[in-house]
C-alpha cells in the first residue's frame, strides 16, 4: 500500500539549491534510512515529507496518518496513553532529561493512529537499552518509517533501504546500512576498473603510434649509387610505405581522441605515524583500576571496578545513561587513588566542552601548537575528517559545532600525548566524519579509552570492554572482535598483497585479449573482487 508519493520536489535557500528531486515512494512495510554530510538537507527533506514545510516546487501526497518525531521540540505528556510511558520509562514530573523527552517523543508517536513514523535521529540521548527497544518497535510497526540517524548499527538492523544525499539530490539503496556501504564500494571498485582499463589501452595506442611514426621516419631515400629508374621505383615504394604508415597513425590517434576519458578516481592518503615521533609507554600496564567506586551526591554510580589497560588497548566505556562512563574519564584525567596511571603516560582528553581551543587561531595553528608531527602528517588527517586545502586556514570562531568538535578531536589525537581519553567523540558528527574517524583512530599506535552510544563504532574500533555499573564493573578482551577479518603478521600481509597484485596484472592481461564477451565478463567480476580483497588487508 502506497504510503507517501513526493514528485519533482525542489528546496532552496536563498541562491543555494538544498534538495532537488524527482521522484519519491514510500510503501507499507518499508523501513527508510536517510543518510548524507552534515548541511546536505537531511532535516529539510523530512519536514517537507511531514508537511511541516512548503517546498519551493512539487508536491507531496500523504495517503495515511503520520507522527513527525523531529529533533528538539516539547511533546504534551498528557495527551499519551500512561502504559505506554510506563513502557518508555517517561517520569510523572515535570523536569526530564534529554533521554526521557526523547522517550516521550518516541512513546507520542507510537500512541497515535500513524501508519507512517517520520523521525529526525530518534535515538539521540537514548542510552544502548533504548536505542534497542526503538529498533524493536520500528522493526514491529505495522506501518512505513522514515528515519534520520547516525546510528549505523540501528540503519543495520531496522532499515530496508537507505537514501543518500549529496549535493542536493538523492540516490536510493536497497537493503540496510551494510548494503549499502558496499554497493557504494562496488561503484568505486568498478570506476577503478575502468580508470585502469582505459589507461592501459591508451597507453597501447600510444605506444603503437609511436612504433609507426619511428618505423615511418626510418624508411631511407634511395642511395646515391642507383640509377635513375631504380630511384624512381625506390622512392615511388617508400612514399607508399611512408604514406600507409602515416595514414595508421592518424587512425591511431583518432581512436585515441575517440576513447571515453575516465577520470582516475580520488584516493586518502594513507596516515603513517613516525613512532619516533611518539612517546612510547615503558610499562606492562598503561592504567590499572584497583576497586574503584563512584557516586554523584548520595546515590551510587558504579562500585569495584578492577582491572588492568596494556599499552595499544582500544578500551570501550559502556553503561546505560548516568552509569558514569564521563565520571570515569575525568577521574583518570584528574587522578585518583584507586586508579594507577603509570610514569611514562601522558593524557590527551577531549570532551565536549572543547576547552582546549583556541577561537582566535585557525585549525592549523590549533592543532599545531601542542604537536610534534609534520604540517603533513597534519594537513593529511585534518583532509580525512573533510577539512580540505584552505579549510584549515579558517579560525575556529567560525566554524560550526561539528566542525569545532573535529578540530578538537584532531588536536587531541596529534598532540604529544600515548593514551587518549574520549568522551563521546561521534557526537555532532555526520555519517561520512564517523567512517572518517573510525579509521583514523584504528591507525592510531596509542592507547584509547572511548565512551559512545554509536554501538557500530565500538563494534568496529574496540578491543576490550569496560563496563560499568553500581555492583559489578567490568574489564574484558572482545572475544568476538573483527570476526570476519583474519589478523596476520605483517610479512603475511605483504606476501598476500604481492599475491594479489601478481593476480590482478594476469587478470587485466586475460582482459585486453579477450574478445568472448562471456569470458570478459567472468574475468572483470574477477578483477573487482581481487580489488576488494586488496582493499580489505591494506
Amino acid at each position: 500500500m502506497l504510503l507517501l508519493a513526493a514528485s519533482k520536489i525542489e528546496k532552496s535557500y536563498g541562491d543555494r539549491l538544498i534538495i532537488k528531486v524527482n521522484q519519491l515512494t514510500v510503501y507499507h512495510g518499508e523501513r527508510i534510512g536517510i543518510v548524507g554530510k552534515n548541511g546536505e538537507g537531511k532535516s529539510t527533506l523530512l519536514k517537507i515529507l511531514a508537511n511541516e514545510l512548503r517546498p519551493d516546487q512539487g508536491t507531496v501526497q500523504l495517503f495515511c496518518p503520520i507522527a513527525y518525531i523531529p529533533q528538539l521540540e516539547d511533546v504534551d505528556a498528557e495527551e499519551i496513553e500512561s502504559k505506554l510511558k510506563r513502557s518508555w520509562g517517561v517520569p510523572k514530573g515535570e523536569t526530564m532529561s534529554g533521554g526521557e523527552k526523547t522517550r516521550l517523543k518516541i512513546a507520542s508517536a507510537l500512541s497515535s493512529e500513524a501508519k507512517l513514523i517520520i523521525a529526525d535521529e530518534p535515538t539521540s540521548h537514548l542510552d544502548v537499552n533504548g536505542v534497542e527497544k526503538f529498533e524493536k518497535e520500528m522493526r514491529q510497526f505495522d506501518g512505513g518509517v522514515i528515519i534520520i540517524s547516525h546510528d549505523r548499527e540501528l540503519l543495520n538492523k531496522v532499515c530496508t533501504s537507505i537514501w543518500e544525499i549529496d549535493s542536493g539530490t538523492i540516490q536510493c539503496y536497497e537493503g540496510n546500512y551494510n548494503d549499502y556501504v558496499d554497493q557504494k564500494q562496488h561503484k568505486k571498485d568498478r570506476k577503478w576498473f575502468e580508470y585502469e582499463q582505459y589507461t592501459k589501452e591508451k597507453h597501447r595506442l600510444e605506444q603503437a603510434t609511436l612504433e609507426k611514426s619511428q618505423k615511418s621516419k626510418s624508411l631511407k631515400k634511395a642511395p646515391s649509387r642507383m640509377g635513375n629508374s631504380e630511384a624512381r621505383l625506390h622512392k615511388r615504394s617508400v612514399g607508399q610505405k611512408k604514406a600507409k604508415l602515416d595514414k595508421g597513425v592518424k587512425a591511431i590517434q583518432t581512436r585515441i581522441t575517440q576513447l571515453e576519458k575516465k577520470e582516475k578516481p580520488k584516493t586518502e592518503e594513507k596516515i603513517i605515524f613516525d613512532i619516533n615521533q611518539f612517546k612510547q609507554i615503558h610499562s606492562k600496564t598503561a592504567i590499572s583500576f584497583n576497586q574503584v567506586s563512584a557516586k554523584f551526591g548520595a546515590r551510587m554510580l558504579f562500585s569495584h571496578l578492577n582491572g588492568a589497560i596494556k599499552p595499544g588497548s582500544k578500551v570501550a566505556i559502556m553503561g546505560f545513561n548516568g552509569a558514569g562512563k564521563s565520571t570515569l574519564l575525568n577521574m583518570i584525567a584528574n587522578g585518583n587513588e584507586e586508579i594507577d596511571v603509570a610514569k611514562s603516560v601522558s593524557l590527551g582528553f577531549f570532551h565536549q566542552h572543547l576547552e582546549n581551543l583556541d577561537e582566535n587561531k585557525t585549525i592549523l595553528e590549533n592543532v599545531k601548537e601542542s604537536s610534534n608531527y609534520s604540517e603533513h602528517l597534519i594537513r593529511t588527517v585534518l583532509s580525512r575528517l573533510q577539512f580540505k586545502r584552505e579549510d584549515v586556514h579558517k579560525k575556529v570562531l567560525m566554524l560550526s559545532g561539528g566542525e569545532r568538535v573535529k578540530t578538537a578531536l584532531v588536536k587531541v589525537f596529534l598532540g604529544n600525548y600515548n593514551v587518549l581519553l574520549l568522551d563521546e567523540p561521534t557526537n555532532y558528527l555526520d555519517l561520512p566524519t564517523i567512517e572518517a574517524l573510525q579509521g583514523v583512530l584504528k591507525d592510531y599506535p596509542g592507547t584509547i579509552i572511548f565512551a559512545t552510544h554509536d554501538r557500530y563504532f565500538v563494534k568496529n574500533l574496540a578491543t576490550h570492554i569496560l563496563t560499568i555499573q553500581i555492583n559489578n564493573s567490568y574489564l574484558k578482551e572482545c572475544d568476538s572482535l573483527h570476526e570476519s577479518k583474519k589478523i596476520v603478521t605483517r610479512r603475511e600481509k605483504e606476501d598476500y598483497l604481492i599475491a594479489i597484485e601478481m593476480e590482478l596484472t594476469e587478470t587485466l592481461s586475460k582482459l585486453s585479449m579477450t574478445s568472448n564477451k562471456e569470458e570478459k565478463q567472468l574475468l572483470e567480476v574477477k578483477y573487482l573482487e581481487l580489488l576488494r580483497k586488496k582493499q580489505l588487508i591494506e
